[in-house]
């Protein structure tokens, strides 16, 4: 951090818990051009992390920004579950991008609670339909949907959920389908198949002595969020094939992936499926705390008035942003600009792969969202401290990202969808001097 800064960090230091720590020590007073992130002291950073996948937008957005300022000049900023303009319009606006027909959408503050509902509904559901014993709910390893109970309950990471202490037997996770960690994942490789892969799930839920009947629900990111690895085809549509057979409700989580970066609208666009339920939010406002959980209207119509609300659903003030958001992003062909801007991250980034194949074991990515793992390439042992030193240089050269992710060794780059093309490459180019810059003062893996 610079020297100004100590002062205001030791404060907040003093006054939030330490698990708020953790980030590149900037001090974001205000953005510039949609994709700057400026200091009160005069620096001025490329931003890589939209937040955290937040600004799909761009920072500062002004179409929402404006429409942010309406809603507070009439003056409007709370009304809990009574209508208003501003609510309908965001419903009526995510429903509009829901490839599911006659969706309905429940909005909420944060992707943990959207998660919450949609295992509270599937589990319901399941009941409804096949009794008491249908209540099973299978996720995946690696996987992150939120730090509430239910959602860290179906997290994938066994070290966040140590302190639950009495974990539901019926929620299990199964192996994500990804080559870097599975060798039946990677086509690549003697003897793999389709069918093979999938077998995985099926092989999990027989081991914990589960009949695919009392299956009530399966929740997935809908790309693998700590390698930004895109979720196979095939796997998808098995998936979706199974959940049908046996009145499965298949939940599939875009809070990360969602919102134009993967070059869709929604991630599992990308897979020719349709889940019955899926949760948003990050990206979903442009930078307010909304999220959502869509999905077929005999699901989310399950429970009665008053049994399934939240405060601030749908809270005037940021259903207002969300409308202008998703306004923005379709008349912008954010989509579109993902996939083209993806692909000159993906170019420039197997390239530095290919420059320095002895500390960065693998490069994945889906549009906008890329990611960079430092490891070794034949074991996979890890080296945080290689990444962490990336990004200090990254900081120091103008570039910033929220810390690393997956053990602390794999780096996401998720610039702004409406950053310029000099201004990526010009953040591309940074990230590649960190790393050699790195390179050359870091002691070798081996």
């Amino acid at each position: 951090p610079v020297p100004e800064s100590f002062d205001l960090i030791k404060e907040m230091q003093k006054y939030e818990p330490i698990s708020n720590a953790g980030q590149p020590l900037i001090v974001w007073d205000h953005t510039e051009d949609g994709y700057k992130v400026c200091d009160p002291y005069g620096n001025k950073f490329i931003d890589f992390s939209s937040g955290v996948m937040i600004t799909n937008a761009g920072h500062g957005n002004p179409e929402i920004i404006d429409a942010i300022k309406k809603t507070l000049d009439k003056p409007l900023l709370c009304a809990y579950l009574h209508p208003t303009k501003e609510r309908v319009e965001a419903a009526k606006a995510i429903c509009s991008v829901s490839p599911i027909p006659d969706s309905k959408a429940f909005m909420l503050s944060a992707g943990t609670e959207a998660v919450e509902a949609a295992v509270k509904i599937a589990r319901t559901h399941g009941k409804m339909v096949g009794g008491p014993a249908k209540k099973v709910i299978v996720s995946f390893e690696g996987a992150f949907h939120g730090r509430t109970l239910a959602s860290q309950m179906v997290g994938g990471q066994p070290a966040l959920k140590d302190w639950i202490g009495n974990l539901d037997p019926d929620i299990f996770q199964a192996p994500w389908p990804n080559a870097y960690d599975h060798e039946w994942a990677d086509p690549t490789k003697p003897g793999f198949s389709d069918e093979k892969m999938f077998q995985t799930l099926l092989d999990t839920i027989d081991a914990h002595g589960v009949e695919y009947k009392n299956i009530a629900g399966i929740i997935i990111e809908s790309y693998y969020g700590n390698l930004c690895y895109p979720m196979p085809k095939s796997y998808a549509k098995n998936l979706r094939a199974f959940c049908d057979k046996y009145d499965i409700v298949l939940m599939m989580d875009e809070i990360q992936i969602g919102c134009c970066r993967s070059g869709k609208w929604f991630g599992f666009e990308n897979y020719d499926i349709l889940p019955d339920l899926f949760t948003t939010a990050k990206g979903l406002s442009g930078g307010l705390p909304q999220s959502a959980l869509v999905g077929r209207r005999e699901l989310m119509d399950i429970y009665a008035p008053n049994t399934m609300t939240s405060t601030h659903s749908g809270s005037p003030v940021a259903s207002a942003g969300t409308a202008a958001n998703i306004k923005f992003l379709k008349e912008h062909n954010m989509c579109q600009e993902a996939l083209r801007k993806g692909k000159i991250m993906e170019e420039k980034l197997k390239a530095l792969w290919k420059q320095f194949p002895e500390r960065i074991s693998y490069v994945s990515g889906i549009g906008m969202a890329w990611a960079v793992t430092f490891a070794e390439a034949d074991t996979h042992a890890i080296h945080p401290e290689f990444a962490l030193e990336v990004t200090k240089k990254c900081n120091e050269n103008g570039l910033t990202f929220f810390a690393a992710v997956g053990a602390g060794i794999t780096m996401k780059l998720t610039p702004p969808l409406t950053i310029p093309d000099d201004a990526l490459i010009e953040g591309l180019e940074a990230y590649a001097t960190a790393v050699a810059e790195a390179d050359a003062i870091m002691p070798a893996y081996k």
